[in-house]
């Protein structure tokens, strides 16, 4: 061994060195009983199994998916087939990852050594490199012992001669046969590219797809995507045109001599790809590839499995390819490039297929399907019964005729809404009068006032009077059964009972023969009549006809009933209207009297806002008469001075203007308000109040807010009462200094809202912030307890909300919330020009 290490250079078989150290490794640190089976668990005197010793050699690393699926259907097939107890022993050369040949001498010599004195009765060769080792050092390695190959590619094994005992499964590359399945799949595809790696397996399977497509050149174009770095490889599938079929081959190293892992390249390149990716690698479905004539190496595994089963058996098998390849494709990928699964090969593999709805709703459909008949031959039947019965019907014309006006006068009359029942009721008694052949009818309702009936609504055959309504005056006999809910009929006079003679002779007067009337009745009371006479002939009144003309009284007395409602709803409407408007007209009044009070106790702070300018006025005069009595009087002053004076007369003005408003007493108006102008004008008002009682204003008011759409008067009012209540509250404290906080913000789109924070004494319990808002509920002696309950009533009139919270170091916080217009602009500067600045200290 060490003679071969020898003859080894650094520069040119590092990696030969590094897989020789690691295999010595495996050798020095192998147990030294690793051949011998222990006797675990074998009864004494038992005959003990035969041992099948199996070697297995792989060209690729151990963990591939394609190695793990061929390694578990060989070891799982061979255990069962075995006639004897199998112990494996498996070498992984790695061959695919080393450029060149490693060195097959020291190789051979540190395999002869770990297996000296191991007897094996199997070798299985995994790949073209793995079993051209296996032949070469057949005779120094285990001589005699019958080698099984799998996976193995005929045109990389061609150089090498096999000994007649040697047999396994042939790797077939379908090329050809995926080619054909892709343009099944793309019929308009006018090019196919293959893509494979420089590496030599990648080189191999370039070589055979070569072989295999050149009998295309004739049917559609194909060109080679190889040699390329991997990242050339990426930006070309993207750019591929839609007539092209891609299909990729092993790539395990790029022209950059990087390595790769085949399985993630081919899902890599399908999700670059412009256009479907089909693959020969079995692995690689399920990563975005659609499929293809797939490697499928489980299944070399169980084939070349039985053929190791057999050549213990001392066999000698034929080597085969039979079944280890197959059309596997994608669902999703079908479904994703929407390609037809129809034109899919016969006996095609589809994994990853999702349920359809027959899979899920089976048996609901069957169900379903099974209603549907039933249901169908339900229909069928009612058909038939219908059909009999419309013959039937035809020997019930006049019968059937007065069911169906029936039908419709009920459901005209129930559905449509009382006030359009009116210019109705007359066409439907002319509709019955005319199909039951009367002369007359007529219908009554009780009249509250003087409790009798008056006639609503009546029909009379052309030719004949208006009828009359038949009242107790009128026939007593009559009225008094019809008071009582009985039905009135007779066919002739004659049938009137002899307590009925003054009836009969009243009838007999106004010509009428034959007369049916039903009394109306709505919970137990009657509310009207509803009648039909003959003056003609005389009527038969059978008891079906009764019957059915009773049913249409009631349809009429629900008519009744429901316009006697509506009446009484309209009415108690139009006094809770009334009631509302006298309620607000109170409230509006009780507010002018408050805003008077509030004013009263303003007089001092009013005063003050009207003396200041007043006095500026005469001072400024006075300065403006001395400059006049001077020899050279100065334009530019007393034009100075006569710009104070109107300065003043307008902040004069625009004082007495406010208190006019807040006097006025008028219905309220709506118009766009400002509500930073309303906390200015009320501030305006309270100016001199606030600074006798040393309390500090501390505004925080929003800017470019939108106007509200409210009466200006009573919104002004309602901040007058807040800020009143908070001045009274900080008096009282003794919290130094008073101050009462005002802010304006918008919480929410279409709403602004306004808060008063003060620093007073507060409330002692959650209770109390509900019941200030109440009538006659007030802290203060002289509390009239009126000024929050009215502020609620505005702002609530106005479609907002008041309410008060407790802060957390002392004092309350009111809250206004007022809704804003769709569409409000921010409110625009004073159009007066007076001053909008807030108190901002007690003595400013």
């Amino acid at each position: 061994m060490k003679a071969g290490v020898n003859v080894l250079t650094k520069e040119r078989r590092a990696p030969e060195v590094v897989l020789l150290g690691v295999l010595l490794a495996l050798v020095i640190l192998a147990p030294t009983a690793a051949g011998a089976a222990p006797d675990v668990g074998m009864p004494s005197g038992a005959a003990e199994p035969r041992r099948i010793n199996v070697l297995l050699v792989y060209t690729e690393p151990r963990l591939g998916p394609a190695v793990v699926n061929l390694d578990e259907g060989f070891r799982t097939t061979l255990e069962s087939r075995a006639q004897g107890q199998v112990f494996f022993y498996t070498e992984y050369l790695d061959l695919s990852l080393f450029v060149g040949n490693l060195p097959q001498r020291e190789l051979r010599d540190l395999l002869v050594r770990k297996y000296a004195g191991r007897h094996l009765d199997l070798v299985l060769a995994v790949g073209s490199r793995a079993l051209r080792f296996a032949a070469q050092s057949r005779s120094a390695l285990f001589p005699g012992v019958p080698i099984v190959f799998t996976a193995v590619d005929p045109t990389a094994i061609a150089d090498t001669k096999l000994d007649p005992d040697v047999t396994g499964t042939w790797l077939r590359q379908g090329w050809a046969r995926t080619l054909d399945a892709a343009l099944r799949l793309q019929p308009n595809a006018r090019r196919a590219v293959i893509v494979t790696g420089t590496g030599l397996p990648d080189r191999v399977w370039l070589a055979e797809a070569k072989a295999q497509l050149a009998s295309y050149r004739n049917r559609i174009e194909i060109s080679y995507l190889t040699d390329l770095p991997f990242a050339d490889v990426l930006k070309r599938l993207g750019a591929l045109d839609r007539d092209t079929v891609l299909l990729l081959g092993p790539f395990s190293r790029d022209a950059d001599n990087r390595d790769f892992v085949s399985q993630q390249v081919a899902g890599v390149f399908a999700r670059a790809a412009s256009v479907p990716a089909f693959s020969l690698n079995e692995n690689a479905i399920g990563t975005g590839v659609i499929g293809g004539d797939v490697v499928r190496f489980r299944a070399h595994g169980v084939l070349s499995a039985e053929l190791a089963a057999r050549v213990l058996r001392g066999e000698r098998p034929m080597s085969t390819a039979e079944g280890t390849n197959a059309y596997v494709f994608d669902w999703q990928q079908l479904k994703r490039w929407s390609l037809d699964e129809r034109r899919l090969p016969p006996d095609s593999i589809v994994r990853f297929r999702e349920p359809s709805v027959w899979d899920l709703y089976k048996w609901y459909i069957l169900g379903g399907a099974a209603l549907l008949v039933a249901q169908t031959a339900l229909i069928a039947g009612l058909l038939v019964n219908h059909r009999l019965r419309r013959r039937a019907q035809r020997t019930l014309s006049e019968r059937l005729r007065f069911e169906t006006l029936l039908s419709e006068l009920s459901t005209t009359l129930l559905m449509l809404p009382t006030t359009d029942v009116d210019r109705l009721v007359e066409g439907m008694l002319k509709r019955v009068g005319e199909e039951l052949d009367f002369d007359r009818a007529i219908l009554t309702e009780r009249d509250q006032r003087t409790d009798g009936r008056r006639a609503t609504h009546s029909w009379t055959r052309a030719g004949l009077g208006p009828p009359m309504v038949l009242t107790s005056d009128i026939c007593p006999w009559i009225g008094s059964h019809l008071l009582a809910g009985f039905v009135v009929r007779f066919s002739r006079l004659e049938e009137l009972p002899l307590e009925a003679e003054a009836d009969r002779k009243r009838l007999e007067s106004l010509g009428l023969r034959s007369l049916a009337i039903f009394p109306l009745v709505v919970g137990g009371s009657v509310v009207g009549t509803l009648g039909f006479s003959r003056l003609s002939g005389e009527r038969a009144w059978p008891d079906e006809l009764v019957a059915r003309l009773q049913l249409l009284a009631d349809v009429f007395a629900n008519v009744v009933a429901r316009r006697q409602t509506d009446h009484a709803l309209l009415e108690s409407d139009k006094r809770r209207r009334l009631a509302e408007v006298q309620l607000g007209r109170h409230r509006d009044e009780l507010a002018h009297a408050l805003r008077l009070a509030t004013l009263g106790e303003l007089t001092a702070s009013i005063a003050h806002e009207v003396n200041q300018p007043l006095a500026a006025i005469v001072m400024n005069a006075k300065a403006v008469g001395r400059m006049l009595e001077t020899e050279r009087p100065a334009p530019q002053e007393i034009a100075e001075a006569c710009k104070d004076i109107a300065a003043d007369a307008q902040r004069a003005g625009s004082t007495i203007r406010r208190l006019r408003t807040l006097f006025r007493k008028a219905d309220a108006e709506l118009s766009r308000v400002d509500a930073n102008a309303l906390i200015h004008d009320a501030v305006s008002l309270l100016r001199r109040d606030m600074e006798d009682r040393g309390i500090l204003i501390r505004p925080a008011l929003a800017e470019a807010l939108p106007s509200v759409l409210g009466d200006p008067i009573q919104l002004q009012q309602v901040m007058l009462n807040l800020l009143m209540n908070a001045c009274d509250a900080v008096t009282g404290a003794d919290s130094v200094p008073h101050e009462i906080q005002i802010t304006t913000t918008r919480p929410a789109p279409g709403r602004l809202a306004i808060t008063v924070r003060d620093n007073g004494i507060g409330v002692k319990d959650e209770a109390q912030l509900e019941r200030m808002f109440e009538h006659f509920v007030s802290s203060k002696p002289q509390g009239l307890g009126l000024g929050l309950a009215i502020s609620r009533s505005i702002v609530e009139a106005h479609g907002g909300q008041i309410w008060a919270t407790r802060n957390d170091d002392a004092g309350l916080t009111l809250h206004v919330e007022l809704p804003v217009p769709t569409g409000a602009e921010p409110a625009a500067a004073s159009p007066d020009g007076r001053d909008r600045s807030l108190i901002s200290s007690p003595n400013s």
